[in-house]
């Protein structure tokens, strides 16, 4: 496996940020969710490793590559851990960052040559191997966040981006392979009153893309987390809100592919195989550590910065 396939990535990522912040100090938002943070993070898989080849690459040389840990120390951490089963009825699953890759884009497209993919799929010993991706920042307070991202695969897989401090504090963007391939779940955890196993009213919604779109198309997913108040988005568009069980503890980022035979997210039948695909991830968010971002300073918007909704090329 070669360290260097994932470089371009930290480069890309690296340039980005060096511009934004020579001129910017804070970032506001628009909307309903209207905030200013203090940090902005790009990371671009579009073009990686063919950046002078912008069109299609044949289905023969379009082999997936490991994407290694090493470049991500100071960004993302490809997680390697194993979870047992919580029930007789579930799956052990693995965790390792051999569920992380760069691939080729085989479809023609002037945008991008690159993508990054999450990989899950049941193995003949009865566990389920799965993919995550954390974010280094462990004390993040509020954040917005958004990617560009599609799933695809067989059912019983989940895809979510997230904030995650613990599982009853939490808030999620989730799509599952089960689902009709149009719907997208949001929550704030939990979404069950834990006593009685009843649902809790306005924790969790089902949202039905519009214009005919499915989640295995390339589609734009936001989350805003701001004080009080959970906020998603799809393509530019509101999907749906809550002031129910917000998170108000400082939180991880993470983005997973998984699945545990469960009810929740259905069975995998061995070798069934499910992709969580990105293109890009931005990220704007306060730590626990940083000043108010209400003070002075250099003010830029965070929907005409690289990585929002409509990212420009790097030119």
């Amino acid at each position: 496996m070669r360290s260097d396939i994932s470089l371009p990535f930290s480069i890309a990522a690296a340039f980005l940020l060096a511009k934004v912040a020579a001129e910017c100090t804070q970032f506001s938002t628009n909307s309903s969710t209207a905030a200013r943070y203090n940090f902005y993070r790009f990371y671009d898989a579009r073009n990686l490793y063919n950046s002078s080849k912008k069109s299609a690459v044949s289905e023969s040389s379009a082999q997936s590559k490991t994407f290694s840990t090493v470049p991500w120390s100071t960004g993302w951490d490809a997680r390697s851990s194993f979870k047992p089963a919580f029930t007789a009825q579930t799956l052990d699953m693995q965790y390792t960052p051999a569920g992380v890759f760069i691939r080729n884009n085989t479809q023609a497209s002037q945008d991008f040559s690159t993508y990054i993919s999450l990989y899950t799929t049941r193995l003949p010993n009865g566990t389920q191997q799965t993919a995550a991706l954390d974010y280094a920042e462990y004390n993040v307070t509020h954040a917005s966040i958004r990617i560009l991202a599609r799933v695809r695969g067989a059912s019983g897989a989940v895809a979510g981006f997230f904030t995650y401090h613990n599982d009853t504090t939490e808030s999620d963007i989730e799509m599952l392979t089960r689902d009709p391939s149009t719907q997208v779940r949001y929550s704030n955890q939990p979404t069950e009153d834990p006593q009685t196993n009843e649902p809790i009213s306005g924790s969790t919604f089902n949202v039905s893309l519009a214009s005919q779109r499915s989640t295995s198309d390339w589609n734009v997913h936001r989350l805003d987390w701001v004080q009080g108040r959970s906020v998603w988005y799809v393509n530019d568009a509101q999907a749906a809100s809550s002031e129910v069980n917000v998170p108000d503890t400082a939180s991880r980022i993470t983005l997973n592919l998984w699945s545990n035979g469960g009810n929740f997210s259905g069975e995998m039948g061995i070798g069934d195989e499910a992709w969580f695909d990105v293109q890009w991830i931005a990220l704007f968010f306060n730590v626990t550590s940083s000043p108010d971002p209400q003070g002075g300073g250099t003010v830029c918007s965070a929907e005409f910065t690289p990585g929002t909704s409509k990212p420009p090329s790097d030119q």
